[in-house]
């Protein structure tokens, strides 16, 4: 395992409390986009995202999570901890993935994940909460306005956009 993969497992199990797991779709989700939100408030893994079919996705980060899964009873990254300031900045999101049923966080995220993505990269104008769900729509994902407008102000009270 190398040191980008102990990483997402600290920054997933000891950061997040999330449980690695990439048996089906919706675990794999919820690994790409809990990656991509850790690193938008500022843990720096590495990963380069663009948009796919579900909002923003990183190809390094799928071959890196099949690769853990292969090492994943080494459990390598026990002997290894996350800074203080990461651990700080992962804090202080933590609730956001406090979601027992995983098909829900899944939607959750993704839902989060695509709406920072389209602000972060200007796809949008910012914030323009009609303007987020239209460009969503254009991309077949089912939010409405109001799921966007509650995403928008849990992005902002978590500060993962500045």
């Amino acid at each position: 395992m190398d040191r980008q993969q102990v990483g997402v497992m600290l920054v997933l199990e000891d950061g997040l409390g999330l449980k690695f797991d990439i048996s089906c779709f919706n675990d794999r989700l919820i690994c790409q986009k809990a990656i991509y939100l850790a690193q938008a408030v500022g843990i720096n893994l590495g990963y380069y995202y663009h948009w796919y079919l579900h909002g923003p996705y990183c190809s390094s980060l799928t071959k890196d999570g099949y690769d853990i899964n292969t090492e994943i009873q080494s459990r390598e990254w026990d002997e290894w901890q996350l800074d203080e300031a990461s651990r700080t900045k992962l804090k202080k999101i933590r609730r956001v993935f406090d979601v027992q049923d995983r098909k829900q966080l899944a939607s959750k995220i993704e839902l989060f994940a695509s709406v920072h993505f389209l602000i972060d990269r200007k796809r949008v104008t910012d914030r323009n909460v009609t303007e987020i769900t239209d460009t969503l729509r254009r991309f077949d994902k089912p939010f409405d306005e109001s799921q966007v407008r509650k995403a928008l102000e849990e992005l902002e009270s978590y500060e993962f956009l500045r």
